[in-house]
This record gives C-alpha cells, structure tokens and sequence, in this order.
C-alpha cells in the first residue's frame, strides 16, 4: 500500500463517477470531445473501434473504454479516510481508472499521443481495428504506456522482451510482473514498438468486489507525468518478442504458428467451447451448473457464453442468463452462508 499522496476531491469523485456510470458508446462519445478541446482536431481519428490522437511529446497513452460489466453501476461509495471507492454492481475501474488518469494528464498540461480503444475485453476488437488501419505508427513514439493494470506499482511488458526498456520503467519505481493480454499485446508487435502496462490502482477486477485505491491511481498519475517530462532525452525502445510471440499472435489474431511453439509450451489446453488449442494460462475455468463438471473456456469464448458469479466473482455456465451463483456459491446461498 502507498502512502497517502493526496486528498480525493469532490470533482475526481464527479469525475470518475461519471465516467464509471457511462455505457461503452458514450464514452467514446465523451472523450472524443474532450480530446477536440484539448487537441488540434485535425490530429484527432475518432473511429466506432477507437480514438487515435496526436500529441506534442513522444510518448503514447492507451487505455481501453469497456469493462467487463454488461451494465454499470448505479450505486458508488467513497471511503474518504483510506481514499477507496467500490460498487455493489462492479464499478468497472478496469479500465475506467485508467480513462481517468488520461483525463488528469491532460488537464494538468501534458500532450503525450493518445489511443483509446473497444472492446479489449473480448480480445482486444479495438487495437485489432487499429492497427488494420494503421499497420505502421503515424507519427513518432518512443515508447508505449498502457493504464490498465491491477495494483499498486506493477509494470507488464507481456511478449516484449526489451530489457533495456524494462530496466528503464523500474527506475521510475514501478515492480515487473508477469500478464496475459492487453491491447499493448496487438499494437506493440504490430508496430515494432516497445510497451509497457502499469498498475492504476484496482483490485479483484471483474467481480463486484472490485476496489479502486485512488492513492495508488494518484501515485502512477504522478509517474508517468515525470515520464513526460523525461520524454525529450528519452531514447526510443524497440519491441523485441519473446520466444512465444508468436504463439500469442496466434491465440489473438490467428496469425501462423510454427509448430514448434507447442512443443516449447508444453502445457496446452483446449477451449471447451470452441475447440481450439490454448496454452494453459490462457483459458479460464468454468463450472457447468448443469454437470458440475470443470470447463475451460478460451478468452474470447468466455465473454458471450458465461455468467460470473456474484459471489465469488468465477465465471460459470448455465442455461439462465440470469443466475447471479455458481454451483458452489448457490449451496452457500442455499445454507444461509452467502446473505
């Protein structure tokens, strides 16, 4: 836990509020304007997949404008004491916070180049859109930040094994740590450029569990301000793969894979649903309620054909749209245990 770096004001609660509160469309809507205020509009490509803006300082920022939530949260509390806000109804931080903290970069003076996406959470539909667009980067960037990762000071480098750029982030106090996909996972090897996700501050994403710790989110705010800043003297960092790029290509975009990659992973499973080959980190356990047997779902098979669980916040599969409990939790619930 940080320590406290600043008091929550009344206008970042109205702030993230509002755009916590917001559908997918609307936003996109909401921040096209807001970037045309801020921005010289003819630098600004506002598509329905996503928003691409040209700065003045080398460095991109991407956030994405989905959550996992199919509808978004009426009920918000604040606890001003530690600085931690949550919904009954999933407040979707993941990736408000870091919409938010694009919001407070610009309105504190700093023009980094901006990309904001659709649609990651079913695989990343927007950063797809983008680079089939834009298969080579506009303009120059030196280097790539996304906002949206869990934690306090976490930085994600995913298929990019640039250790040189890694060791360039840590300096700025920020801890490596291993994940699985975001849209930094299409547009960095698209366009050769090195990436990098940082914690802004949420925990238990995808549940109703899920917290935003503003401290935390304030402190990355501050970090990739200073990143800014540093930007001018700054070298640029190449995307360099890893030796399983392109078995992540292959899992997201169904780019050829050598056959090779298997046997490097080993360890693979296969999508109950559609059938495909997936390593196993990769594919997300599913109870089916109706056998309660142990299903393994690809990522972009999960996001149509499952419900998450309000109480533990684990995905499962029934034939009611509107089971709010797994098979585990529903014997809770039926116990008396889960209130």
């Amino acid at each position: 836990m940080v320590e406290n770096v600043k008091k929550i004001s009344n206008s970042d609660v109205q702030l993230f509020t509002t755009i916590a509160r917001m559908n997918q469309t609307d936003l996109l809507r909401l921040m096209r304007n807001f970037l045309w205020k801020h921005y010289q509009p003819e630098k600004i490509v506002a598509t329905s997949k996503f928003i691409l803006c040209e700065g003045t300082e080398p460095i991109m920022l991407v956030a994405h404008l989905d959550t996992v939530f199919k509808t978004h949260p009426i009920h918000i509390y604040l606890d001003r004491q530690y600085n931690v806000m949550w919904s009954p109804e999933g407040l979707g931080a993941d990736d408000r916070a870091g919409v938010f903290a694009i919001i407070k970069i610009i309105q504190a003076g700093y023009r980094p180049h901006i990309c904001l996406t659709t649609d990651e959470e079913c695989g990343g539909i927007g950063a797809s859109a983008l680079i089939k667009k834009y298969p080579k980067p506009i303009f120059d960037i030196k280097y790539i930040i996304q906002l949206d990762r869990q934690g306090a000071n976490d930085c994600v480098f995913y298929s990019c094994t640039n250790f040189t750029f890694q060791s360039f982030i840590e300096q700025y106090n920020f801890i490596t740590e291993w994940g699985t996909f975001s849209d930094i996972s299409v547009i960095c090897p698209q366009w050769k450029i090195a990436g990098v996700n940082l914690s802004v501050g949420y925990y238990n994403e995808h549940s109703q569990i899920e917290t935003l710790h503003f401290n935390e989110l304030y402190t990355t705010i501050q970090q990739v301000q200073k990143m800014i800043e540093d930007a001018e003297s700054a070298p640029s960092f190449q995307y360099i793969p890893s030796k399983y790029a392109d078995y992540l290509n292959y899992i997201y975009h169904g780019y050829p894979m050598e056959e090779d990659y298997y046997d490097y992973v080993n360890k693979t499973c296969k999508c109950d649903h559609c059938g495909q080959i997936f390593l196993e980190e990769d594919v997300i356990p599913v109870q089916d309620k109706q056998t309660n047997q142990q299903l393994f779902y690809c990522i972009k098979c999960v996001d149509e054909n499952v419900n998450w669980c309000e109480g533990c916040g684990e995905a499962f599969k029934t034939t009611n749209k509107n089971d709010k409990y797994c098979p585990t939790c529903q014997k809770l619930f039926q116990q008396k245990v889960i209130l």
